[in-house]
């Protein structure tokens, strides 16, 4: 299944969807979800939601974001160089990770590319060389002369930016790319609801499938899903934080390719431990790797269906690098996410 996983990884992936515009990414849910279900909903906010009719008494809900992290043009000078924000309600971008970066501008026209820039060692000299620079000292350069050719563009202030690096297939299944946050966990959701449609429908509890919006924004889309879902437990999919690379601690002990992630708490919840304890033993007894995790900086949409009175829990696909362009994951683990999951839902 992995070459199948890949191909549908990169597709979402290579797909515009930032924060607050992610309509790109949810016409392709869409049309997954109308090919195995037939029908699907979309909310004023942007949410998509589908239900996989069953013949139990069991109805569950499984959770993926289709936006990623990126930036908005605050700021357009007079030489033409552009000034950014970030599109998260987290803290400012890593800016170790910005200068060289490749992004494209979303405008009404079309893609613009641009690269993050800072000033030239040549000029910076020993002092400027030894610093990380400033938010300020980092900029969009785009080629333009003047503010009048970034106009000419159509680029305006409020523009999304994202990174633009394709998803690349590296040694041992893994595999590199923006945005796996959280492309790989709508991955995992879409091949679960096509193995599903699959199954005969008595042998199935009903399953609704979820697509939200703005999750990096406070999970706005999910807040506005769970007040209206009403269903006896709820998967959150997300990537789980590894760190199992040079320079880490080892603190969580998460690595690729070890399997999924069970988070027991994050900062903003304490997972159901009923709901959790179920989700350990069924990989216990299918023998599927598990890998447990306690999460703090990190958040998902289970917050939102957990405040609603949900039972939660939150399965998490190890990433390496989170928030960066070179988002690293693991096929294997994502199929061992979906065969988990599968189990989950058919085990009484």
């Amino acid at each position: 299944m992995s070459e199948e996983t890949l191909e549908l990884l990169k597709t979402l992936s290579a797909t515009p969807g930032p924060v607050g515009r992610e309509t790109l990414v949810q016409d392709l849910v869409k049309e997954h979800f109308k090919q195995h279900c037939g029908t699907f909903i979309q909310d004023k906010i942007g949410n998509v939601i589908t239900t996989l009719e069953g013949g139990s008494d069991q109805h569950y809900a499984i959770v993926a974001h289709a936006d990623e992290v990126g930036f908005l043009v605050s700021n357009i000078d007079e030489k033409g160089f552009i000034r950014v924000k970030w599109n998260t309600q987290g803290h400012m971008p890593d800016l170790r990770l910005l200068p060289g970066q490749w992004v494209l501008i979303m405008t009404e026209k079309g893609l613009i590319p641009g690269v993050f820039c800072v000033k030239t060692a040549h000029l910076a000299g020993p002092e400027g060389k030894e610093r990380i620079p400033t938010y300020e000292e980092v900029f969009l350069d785009i080629g333009a002369a003047s503010s009048e050719d970034v106009k000419e563009l159509g680029i305006n202030i409020g523009d999304p930016v994202i990174y633009a690096a394709p998803v690349e297939r590296l040694l041992n299944h893994h595999v590199s790319g923006k945005s796996m946050d959280d492309r790989v966990g709508l991955v995992v959701l879409l091949r679960t609801l096509a193995q599903f449609a699959n199954v005969p429908k008595t042998k199935r509890p009903t399953i609704t499938f979820v697509s939200t919006v703005m999750e990096e924004l406070g999970a706005r889309g999910a807040a506005a899903v769970a007040q209206e879902l009403e269903v006896d437990a709820v998967v959150v999919l997300d990537i789980g934080i590894a760190d199992d690379y040079p320079g880490t601690q080892g603190e969580m002990g998460i690595k690729l390719g070890q399997g999924p992630v069970v988070v027991i708490k994050d900062s903003a919840m304490h997972y159901s431990h009923e709901f959790v304890k179920r989700v350990i033993t069924t990989a216990e007894k299918e023998k599927i790797p598990i890998q447990r995790a306690v999460f703090h900086s990190y958040m998902t949409d289970g917050v939102q269906f957990a405040s609603q009175g949900q039972v939660v829990s939150v399965l998490a696909i190890p990433c390496r690098y989170s928030h960066s362009s070179f988002e690293s994951v693991n096929l294997l683990d994502i199929d061992m996410t979906i065969h988990l999951l599968m189990k989950i839902m058919t085990s009484s």
